[in-house]
C-alpha cells in the first residue's frame, strides 16, 4: 500500500514539475491534459446507497471504466482506483496519520471494482471514521498512468461522486478475566472492557492486582481470545488453552491503563498512578500562579505511562499539581529547589510526590522558548527537551 501510494504522489507531483519547469516546451502535446474525442470514463452502478444491516453479502456498488486510449507504440497503462470523502483532494498534501484516501492498484485487463455492503460498511466506520445511521459522500476516481514512454505524459483521470448511509452493526462486547482483573479465572466473571470505537478500539483504566488476565469475547467459555504476543501485539485465538504464555501480566498492583485495537491488533498496558498531572507556575505561559487554571498535561492511552505537553514556556518556575485548586494535594516536584530544567540530555530528570505541597520545591527554566515536556509519573521523570 505505501508503495502504491507513493506512485500515486509522484504522478500527482510530476503534473506540477513538468507544467513549471520547462516553459520553451508548454505547448508541446505530451505536457497537455489529455484530451481525446472518447476519453477514459468511470461510471457507477448506483449514486445514493443504503447500507442495510443483514445484508452484507450482498452487491452495495459496483464501479467500471472505459478502456485509456493509446499513446503510442510500445506505451502501455497502469489503472489505479482511489476513493475518499468528497472534498479533502483524495488526501493530497495531508500527513500520513490524516489521510484516509484508499488507492489500489488494478490487475492488467480489469475494468470493475466493487463493494459488498459488508465491505463498504467496514470501511466507512473504520478507514472514514464515519459513524452508522449518517450519509458519507464520497469520490471514486480511476487514474490511467503511460508506461514507457520516450518522454513524460500526463495520465487520463476520471473521478465520479456518489453518497453512502452506513449502519451500525452493534457493539462487540469484550471481558478481562483473570486473578489480576475479575479476583479468579471463572469465566462467567469477567470484568467489561470498554468499547471506544465501535468493534475497533478499547480502553479500561482501574485498578489491577499482582497476576495475569485474558480478554475474552463471550462470558462462560475461554474462547475465542484475543492474546498477547511480542512487540505488543495480540492475536485471535480460537483453540489455544490458557498458558503462561497467552496471558496479559501484571507485575505492580494499582492503577492502570490497559488499550486494545483488534483492528490494528496491537494493545499497550502502563502503570498510570495518576488521573491527571496539571502545569502551574509563571514558566506556563498564559497561567503564571493560578492554581484554578493549572494546565494539563495531555495523556495518551496508547503510551500510558506518560503525560506531554508541547509548546511555550516562558522563563520561570513551575512545578505539577495532580489536584486542580488545591494548593495543599498532591504535587510532583524536583528534589530540591531551583532544579534548573535546560532542555538538554544534562537535567537531572528524577521528580518526587509531595502529599501536602511541602516542602515548596520547584522547577527552573531560564529561557522561554518552544519545548516538549514528558513525565512519567510510573518511573517519576521528568524530560524537558528544547525544540
Amino acid at each position: 500500500m505505501k508503495n502504491i501510494k507513493n506512485i500515486i504522489s509522484f504522478i500527482i507531483m510530476s503534473l506540477v514539475l513538468v507544467s513549471c519547469e520547462d516553459k520553451g516546451l508548454e505547448n508541446a502535446g505530451w505536457l497537455q491534459d489529455p484530451d481525446f474525442p472518447n476519453p477514459l470514463t468511470i461510471n457507477l452502478s448506483n449514486k445514493e446507497i443504503i447500507l442495510v444491516k443483514g445484508n452484507e453479502d450482498a452487491n452495495a456498488i459496483t464501479f467500471t471504466w472505459t478502456e485509456g486510449n493509446d499513446r503510442g507504440e510500445g506505451t502501455s497503462l497502469t489503472y489505479f482506483f482511489r476513493m475518499d470523502i468528497q472534498g479533502k483532494n483524495f488526501s493530497e498534501g495531508l500527513i500520513p496519520e490524516e489521510s484516509t484516501v484508499i488507492t489500489e492498484e488494478i490487475p492488467a485487463g480489469v475494468f470493475t471494482k466493487s463493494y459488498t455492503v459488508g465491505e463498504l460498511n467496514s470501511l466507512l466506520l473504520k478507514n472514514f471514521k464515519r459513524p452508522g445511521g449518517v450519509i458519507t459522500n464520497l469520490e471514486a476516481q480511476i487514474i490511467a498512468r503511460v508506461n514507457n514512454s520516450p518522454q513524460y505524459q500526463k495520465p487520463e483521470v476520471s473521478t465520479s461522486g456518489f453518497a453512502v448511509t452506513s449502519f451500525s452493526p452493534g457493539p462487540l462486547p469484550l471481558f478481562m478475566v483473570g486473578d489480576a482483573i475479575s479476583g479468579g479465572w471463572d469465566y462467567a466473571a469477567g470484568k467489561i472492557l470498554p468499547e471506544k470505537t465501535e468493534r475497533t478500539i478499547y480502553n479500561f483504566t482501574g485498578d489491577f492486582s499482582i497476576g495475569s488476565f485474558k480478554v475474552i469475547e463471550k462470558p462462560g467459555s475461554e474462547l475465542p481470545s484475543y492474546d498477547p504476543i511480542a512487540g505488543n501485539k495480540i492475536v485471535y485465538n480460537e483453540t489455544d488453552p490458557r498458558t503462561e504464555d497467552n496471558v496479559f501480566k501484571v507485575t505492580q498492583a494499582g492503577r492502570h491503563s490497559f488499550y486494545l485495537d483488534i483492528e490494528q491488533k496491537i494493545y499497550a498496558f502502563g502503570y498510570v498512578p495518576y488521573e491527571n498531572v496539571y502545569m502551574v507556575g509563571n514558566a506556563i505561559n498564559g497561567i503564571g500562579w493560578d492554581i484554578g487554571k493549572a494546565k494539563p498535561m495531555v495523556w495518551d492511552p496508547k503510551n500510558p505511562e506518560v503525560f506531554t505537553f508541547t509548546g511555550q514556556f516562558d522563563a520561570g518556575e513551575f512545578k505539577l499539581p495532580l489536584d486542580l485548586g488545591n494548593w495543599g494535594g498532591r504535587f510532583l516536584m524536583p528534589q530540591v529547589g531551583g532544579t534548573v530544567l535546560k532542555g538538554d540530555a544534562n537535567d537531572i530528570t528524577t521528580m518526587s510526590l509531595m502529599p501536602n505541597g511541602q516542602p515548596d520545591n520547584k522547577w527552573v527554566i531560564e529561557t522561554s522558548g518552544q519545548y516538549q515536556l514528558t513525565v512519567n509519573p510510573a518511573k517519576m521523570t521528568i524530560v524537558l527537551k528544547k525544540l
